[in-house]
């Protein structure tokens, strides 16, 4: 019994020192804060809370599970009006500032979700200084949703009122509420630093009275977020590279800087009643307008975080890569993180790696079905993993010292080989037997994105970039360590890949200028140029189309001699293809496959032809009969197994495994991915996608030395905030900020590779992602 109750005691102590390990005292990622007298109202996690000005223990006012933003006290300090999302749908609500229920203000649609960088809707601004009426910034322009136009509306309900301002960002009243300040292009939730573009913000004063304008301010870079506080103006501006306060005295025009951080941007300042409060480096600070001064807030969050809490759930909507068994009895996904093996018919779904806050992607199964390759970040870095197909086998890192996002693997036949490119736009080779890597080639551009290995494992085949930007066919001998190029530079000749006989190579090139006249401008304009072609290998190579002339067979008796082969006794079966080319004259044994001009991908070799895509229709094409036959419907990807006889497809958001033949509908051999689960760690999965954020993005940059900011320390700044992360919005908050200290001045960067990085509970980076299957390319397009 004694024991018993030292146990117990120990798990109590031990839960208490957990409890105590996640509490947050003295929190960060406190954002949106707002002063009045003893009461700051601020957003963390989603909800708002409010504090003594003082700091200490903070209590939560909202708990829905949409976003509550951008709150703002009453100038008497009895009520709170914010930016609610109860019911899914963004508006104005008013509640009192000790809490309670929340009262709905306007009704008005508003525009829904919008890319990070495009802010909300119906933005809390500032209130009339007798407390009845408040001021908000509503999308309702003819500009666009991501414009806004500024109204108010009264506490007690009723129809909004604009003001005669055509659009803006932030925004405040005067203290006699007869003027405003503020910036006629809104910028606030576009992260980019030292900008000085187009959409950079400058301060004006607006006379409602007179309706009437001035600008004041004029710097070239972003002035920002006004508080009007008696004849001085409060804002912020990055005059010295990072967000800081400055104060303008509407009498003497004179400007001053009142605050000097230098790590973290001044973000978010509010207040009134010669008070001021904003965030920096998530925490809060405020400022005393009349003397200056400026102190740290200690807010401390106590609270049982629903984001942080684990769950279950299915991942089958956040499937990144997928490959097929060599025979096609499974099929292999990554999805959110973890590979899984998923039976065509009979059996159960296995996740072969169960790592929380480690992302594996692009599994490989070897042909004679012993490995599983794929990628994993469990070092920080992308390194090839292999898996031994057996049970209790463990995962074994065969390389080490990578720096550089990598692209899908490609196994030889023979299971020697693993082929794969990266972001060092180098293509490379791994010796699975004897864990070495060689670059085969390099690219000085793009990336190499096609390769492909011959039936014989001696080859490899891929497409690259030439000086003048057309993409040409290259091999590569393993044993020789010799790369020879098969077509010139005239065309843009891509995605080669070898027949299964050895005999050709098959390449789409865009070598067809279709001219039409276009419908709009006075221009014309050259469409599906892509045809499918082929290469004999050898000058005494087999024809690939048949000499036809119709002769009048003479009839001839025949006779077979007993224990005699229909086709001919003395005829071999080879064990093995051997390939061989002869380079000289090689391109002048280029022919068109008759599909005529299009839009093709997804070659793959098959026994007699390949398969390919074309008008999201899969189709195979037949050496023996010359002619392609419709194999299924609306697809949009296609993987034949080893053995080239069956294959894993990809139709809508479903995968089916079946065999490469004519005839097949969507959703034959349609795969049950219901058992595609896992348990999900939200705050290792945070960490994770940070990581690969700040990998994604050093890898990417169009320079190279990111504009000589330093990146580790930039990474080194931002990861302080992730153990405070307490929504996804945090996530968000956090990666748009680090990316931007690249300083960029804008959040495009041009990816230069297909590759579908899933928006996971909201999205990497923030960022909505454009893709082009065709093109075999893709961008961010918001942040």
């Amino acid at each position: 019994m004694q024991r018993i109750k030292a146990v117990f005691l120990f798990l109590l102590l031990f839960a208490g020192f957990s409890l105590k390990s996640f509490s947050a005292d003295d929190s960060r990622l406190l954002r949106f804060p707002d002063i009045n007298g003893d009461l700051i109202a601020f957003v963390y996690a989603g909800d708002i809370w409010a504090v003594n000005a003082d700091g200490g223990n903070a209590r939560r006012l909202t708990s829905d599970e949409g976003l509550e933003l951008f709150p703002k006290i009453s100038p008497d300090g009895k009520w709170i009006a914010f930016s609610g999302q109860y019911a899914g749908n963004r508006q104005v609500f008013v509640m009192p500032s000790k809490g309670g229920v929340p009262k709905q203000l306007t009704y008005y649609n508003s525009v829904g979700m919008m890319p990070p960088r495009g802010g909300f809707d119906n933005v809390v601004l500032d209130w009339t200084p007798d407390s009845k009426n408040i001021l908000f910034r509503s999308n309702r322009t003819e500009f666009g949703e991501r414009n806004g136009k500024y109204f108010t509306v009264s506490i007690e309900g009723g129809m909004e009122k604009p003001l005669p301002i055509v659009n803006g960002g932030f925004a405040a009243f005067s203290p006699d509420a007869t003027k405003l300040c503020f910036t006629p292009v809104d910028r606030e939730f576009r992260t980019w630093k030292r900008y000085k573009g187009g959409r950079a913000t400058e301060l004006w004063i607006y006379d409602l009275g007179k309706n009437t304008s001035e600008q004041m301010t004029d710097f070239a870079g972003s002035d920002q977020w006004p508080v009007w506080d008696g004849e001085n103006i409060f804002f912020a501006s990055d005059r010295d590279l990072k967000l800081n306060i400055y104060r303008y005295n509407t009498q003497t025009e004179e400007t001053e800087q009142i605050t000097d951080f230098s790590t973290f941007d001044v973000m978010w300042p509010s207040g009134q009643n010669g008070q001021l409060v904003f965030e920096n480096g998530g925490y809060l600070y405020k400022t005393d307008l009349e003397t200056g001064e400026t102190e740290k807030i200690t807010v401390n969050l106590n609270f049982d975080n629903e984001n942080r809490v684990s769950y279950f759930k299915n991942v089958k909507d956040n499937i990144h890569s997928y490959d097929i068994s060599p025979t096609g009895k499974r099929a292999l996904f990554d999805a959110r993180g973890d590979i899984y093996s998923v039976p065509a018919e009979n059996g159960i779904t296995e996740n072969l790696t169960k790592s929380q806050g480690v992302r594996e992607i692009y599994p490989s199964w070897s042909p004679n079905g012993k490995y599983i390759a794929y990628y994993s970040d469990a070092t920080g870095e992308y390194e090839i993993y292999l898996l031994e197909n057996k049970k209790g086998a463990e995962p074994e890192k065969v390389t080490s010292g990578s720096s550089a996002w990598k692209y899908d693997n490609e196994w030889s036949p023979d299971s020697k080989y693993l082929l794969y490119s990266d972001r060092t736009l180098n293509l490379k080779l791994f010796d699975v037997d004897e864990r070495d890597e060689i670059i085969i080639t390099g690219a000085a551009d793009s990336e190499i994105r096609d390769y492909s290995f011959s039936p014989d494992s001696k080859w490899v085949m891929y497409s690259k970039e030439s000086e003048n930007g057309q993409s040409s066919v290259w091999v590569y001998n393993i044993g020789s360590k010799e790369n020879h190029q098969l077509t010139g530079d005239t065309f843009n000749d891509y995605s080669p890949v070898f027949s299964t006989d050895g005999n050709y190579i098959f390449f789409l090139s865009n070598r067809d200028f279709n001219l039409e006249f276009s419908s709009f401008e006075f221009n014309y304009v050259y469409n599906d140029a892509t045809r499918i072609y082929a290469m004999t290998l050898k000058k005494d190579g087999p024809k690939l189309f048949k000499d036809k002339n119709d002769v009048e067979p003479v009839k001839e008796e025949e006779t077979q001699k007993e224990g005699e082969k229909e086709n001919g006794g003395d005829e071999k079966k080879e064990d093995g293809v051997t390939v061989e080319i002869d380079f000289e004259g090689i391109e002048n044994r280029v022919v068109a496959l008759p599909p005529k001009a299009g839009s093709y991908r997804n070659l793959s070799p098959v026994e007699g032809g390949l398969v390919y895509i074309g008008g999201g229709k899969l189709h195979k094409y037949s050496i023996e009969e010359e002619k392609s036959d419709e194999i299924m419907d609306n697809v949009s990807q296609v993987l034949v197994a080893a053995d080239n006889k069956t294959m894993l497809y990809r139709s809508g958001s479903d995968f089916g495994i079946a065999a490469v033949k004519p005839g097949l509908k969507p959703g034959d051999g349609k795969l049950d991915l219901e058992d595609l689960e896992m348990k999900i760690d939200p705050v290792k999965e945070w960490e994770q996608i940070f990581n690969d954020g700040w990998r994604i993005f050093r890898d990417y940059f169009y320079v190279e030395n990111l504009h000589d900011v330093d990146w580790q320390e930039v990474r080194d700044n931002y990861e302080n905030l992730l153990p405070y992360v307490g929504h996804r919005a945090d996530l968000d908050y956090i990666l748009s900020e680090m990316v931007s200290e690249s300083n960029t001045g804008h959040a495009y960067v041009n990816w230069g590779g297909f590759e579908t990085v899933e928006r996971v509970e909201g999205g990497l980076l923030g960022a909505r992602l454009e893709e082009d299957e065709d093109a075999g390319r893709f961008r961010i397009a918001e942040i």
